[in-house]
C-alpha cells in the first residue's frame, strides 16, 4: 500500500488586518513549521509532494521545507495540481446573499449591514457560509459563475487519480484545503451524504494531517484531522 498525507493549509489571515484568506497568518506559519518538525522527526521517506494552486498551500509547504533545510534534509520537488484547489463556497454565498436574504432574516441582517457600510461580524459571515453551503451541496441553490459541488467533488477525485499514479509502496505529501481533504476522506470512506462531507471539512484544524492509504484506484482512511505536532492549544485553529 502507498500512503498520502493530506495536509490542510495553516491558518490564513481571514478577519485579520489585512484580511486575506490566501495569505498565511503568523500562527499559520508557525503551524507549518511545527508540521515540518514533526515530519522531519519521523524520518519517513517522502517520494512525492503535491501542492494545490493557492498561495496558502504553497506557503504551508514552504514552512515545512524551511525546517527540512535547517536540518540538512530536503523534500522532492513539488508537483502543482490545480485540481487540489478549494471550492468557492464563500464566493457563492456573497453572490446569493441578495437573492436569499428576502426569505432569511439572518442573511438579510448581513445584507443590510453591508448596505450601511458596516462590516459583518466574523460569526455572522461564518454562520451565513454554513447555512448557504449546506443547501448548495444538495443542489438546492447554485450560481452559473460558481463551480458546482458535484464538479468540485469530481475534480478532487481527478487529483486523487494523479496522486495514486505514483505507484505502490510510496509516500506522498499533499498540501491543500479543508474541502479537498474532506472530499478525499469521504471518497475513501464511500460517504455519499454530501452534507456529511461538508461537516467533515468544518471539523478540520489548520495544519492538520489526514492519512489515506491507496493501491491503484482503491483508497482507505488511516487517520483523520491529526494534530500531534500542535500540542500548544493556541495553534488549534479552524478558520
Amino acid at each position: 500500500m502507498s500512503v498520502a498525507l493530506f495536509i490542510r493549509h495553516g491558518k490564513a489571515s481571514a478577519f485579520g488586518s489585512p484580511a486575506d484568506y490566501d495569505q498565511l497568518s503568523p500562527p499559520g506559519i508557525e503551524q507549518a513549521e511545527r508540521l515540518g518538525d514533526w515530519l522531519a522527526d519521523r524520518s519517513a521517506k517522502v517520494d512525492a509532494v503535491f501542492v494545490g494552486p493557492r498561495k496558502r498551500h504553497a506557503q504551508t509547504l514552504d514552512g515545512v521545507m524551511k525546517v527540512f533545510a535547517a536540518r540538512g534534509a530536503a523534500l522532492p520537488a513539488a508537483t502543482l495540481v490545480p485540481e487540489l484547489d478549494e471550492h468557492d463556497g464563500m464566493g457563492l454565498v456573497f453572490k446569493l446573499l441578495p437573492q436569499l436574504a428576502s426569505a432569511d432574516p439572518e442573511l438579510r441582517a448581513i445584507v443590510e449591514a453591508t448596505a450601511r457600510g458596516e462590516a459583518a461580524s466574523p460569526g455572522d459571515v461564518l454562520a451565513a457560509f454554513r447555512r448557504v453551503t449546506r443547501r448548495w451541496v444538495v443542489g438546492e441553490v447554485g450560481h452559473p459563475e460558481i463551480e458546482s459541488w458535484d464538479a468540485f467533488r469530481s475534480r478532487i477525485q481527478r487529483a486523487m487519480r494523479q496522486i495514486g499514479a505514483i505507484g505502490r509502496g510510496k509516500r506522498a505529501l499533499v498540501f491543500t484545503s479543508a474541502g479537498a481533504v474532506a472530499s478525499a476522506a469521504a471518497f475513501a470512506l464511500d460517504i455519499t451524504d454530501e452534507q456529511r462531507v461538508l461537516d467533515l471539512s468544518w471539523a478540520l484544524y489548520n495544519g492538520s494531517v489526514t492519512e489515506l492509504e491507496f493501491r491503484e484506484s482503491t483508497w482507505g482512511l488511516r487517520t483523520f484531522n491529526g494534530t500531534p505536532h500542535l500540542a500548544d492549544e493556541r495553534l488549534l485553529t479552524a478558520v
